[in-house]
């Protein structure tokens, strides 16, 4: 089973994650990290939208806020 790292997310061409994504990236269970934004939000310091048991993410905050630069995340999309 391939996981998502930072440069997969880096290459993608869509403006939303899913918190599976993000979650591998970040080296943690998904269900974690849904359940840090619905009892501690003040743990998850990047944009996010909880929709029932979905997270959506936007990519480029995301991805900014771990302190990748504009040219870095131009650069590497596809």
């Amino acid at each position: 089973m391939t996981r998502y790292t930072f440069d997969d997310l880096l290459i993608m061409n869509t403006d939303v994650l899913t918190c599976q994504q993000a979650a591998e990236a970040m080296r943690m269970n998904p269900g974690r990290l849904i359940g840090y934004a619905r009892e501690r939000p003040e743990l998850i310091n990047f944009p996010y939208q909880l929709s029932g048991c979905r997270m959506k993410i936007p990519r480029i905050p995301f991805l900014k806020f771990w302190g990748f630069t504009d040219e870095q995340i131009k650069n590497k999309a596809r």
